[in-house]
């Protein structure tokens, strides 16, 4: 990223791109960072995404919000 935003700090070296578009994430403001597990074998999975675009797909009464911290 670098410039004048907030510098990149999550568990992944960077962000990743969005899941739903496939679009960079590099500047957006609503980005999102979902972990996916597997209960029985530990594996975990990371994906990126535009909380705009998580919220198109998800079912009906779930959403996501982001906060600035």
């Amino acid at each position: 990223m670098g410039g004048d935003g907030p510098e990149w700090t999550g568990v992944v070296s960077e962000r990743l791109r969005c899941c739903v578009c496939d679009g960079s994430t590099d500047d957006a403001e609503d980005y999102v960072l979902i972990e996916l597990t597997a209960e029985f074998s530990g594996a975990r999975q990371w994906l990126g995404a535009h909380a705009e675009h998580l919220n198109s797909v998800l079912a009906e009464g779930f959403s996501v919000e982001v906060h600035q911290m």
